[in-house]
């Protein structure tokens, strides 16, 4: 047999390495993107709301008007997604994140579903949809 020079180990190897190397950046990209959104821009507060409530509930904003818009919701249970519609209530994209930062030609409304936690009687829950502002 010829010797290539090049082990099956060794392309392993290099494989894994390049992998990991991959998901790094990507985590970096995602870390920085989001540190310059914090620093580049100013948050100003569109509806910010905190309610206590009971059973699985979910939160529709008012038609939004374009452009950047950062969007946290919490709860003391689950935010199951925040959902991006268009006006005429079809789905533009969905995030299982409790932020989301969502840029739009187009006017669009805001939907956060919420899960109840278990044995539980009422619990609280929040939104905030802040309009991203260059500094």
């Amino acid at each position: 047999m010829k010797d290539t020079g090049v082990s099956d180990m060794g392309l392993l190897k290099k494989l894994f390495v390049g992998f990991f190397l991959l998901l790094l950046i990507g985590i970096v990209a995602v870390f920085g993107i989001q540190y310059y959104y914090d620093v580049a821009y100013e948050k100003v507060p569109v509806e910010v709301k905190s309610e206590r409530v009971s059973g699985d509930v979910f939160y529709l904003s008012h038609v939004l008007q374009p452009g950047k818009y950062k969007i946290t919701a919490d709860s003391e249970g689950t935010v199951e997604k925040i959902t991006i519609l268009d006006e005429s209530g079809n789905v533009l994209t969905e995030s299982e994140m409790n932020e989301l930062i969502y840029a739009s030609t187009q006017p669009f409304q805001v939907r956060v579903d919420y899960k109840s936690p278990a044995n539980v009687d009422s619990y609280t829950v929040s939104v905030g949809i802040y309009r991203l502002e260059k500094k």
